[in-house]
């Protein structure tokens, strides 16, 4: 059973992981991070919440196909690597360029653009996806595994949920009697 606190405070700490799960995705190619990184920690952040939640819970407002999210990570990564070979340059080459932002006239910064930030991107979803769709194939095992199915209170559709099931249902109020 989770508390208030717990579900307070994974919320909070989703919105922070998914930020600076971003931030090592975007600055994976000039320091530590990247798409690998910042994929792992995007799914830890989502793993805490469905620990909290439950999987029904996240499962209703997270419609997913996790596999089609490791498909168009893999697309992006493989046309990212593919790119250079159609320019006539080798295949997986790198390449680089700076822009100034101006709003106005007046300059923000600058923005140094690599291509193996699309890579990364790639490997970022394909890790997202992978990894959420072992967790949530393993979650609903393991919840459908606790469940006694030859109990006369066994539904079909069962909630599945990562919080412990009860295998013996307490007594009704009728039956005490």
């Amino acid at each position: 059973m989770s508390t208030i606190i717990a579900k307070t405070i994974s919320r909070a700490v989703l919105i922070i992981a998914m930020l600076f799960s971003i931030y090592l995705l975007l600055n994976g190619a000039n320091f530590p991070g990247g798409g690998f990184v910042g994929g792992v920690l995007f799914v830890c952040s989502i793993s805490l919440v469905y620990i909290t939640y439950g999987m029904k819970y996240i499962n209703n407002r997270l419609k997913q196909n996790w596999l089609n999210w490791v498909a168009y990570g893999l697309l992006f990564a493989s046309l990212t690597a593919i790119t250079p070979m159609i320019v006539n340059h080798n295949y997986f080459r790198s390449a680089f360029d700076h822009y100034h932002l101006e709003v106005f006239g007046l300059h923000i910064g600058h923005l140094e653009l690599l291509s193996t930030m699309f890579f990364d991107i790639g490997v970022y979803f394909t890790v997202i996806g992978a990894l959420l769709f072992i967790l949530t194939g393993i979650a609903s095992d393991k919840a459908t595994e606790s469940i006694d199915t030859d109990s006369p209170d066994f539904k079909e559709a069962e909630e599945y949920s990562l919080k412990p099931q009860l295998l013996v249902q307490p007594p009704k109020p009728e039956e005490r009697k």
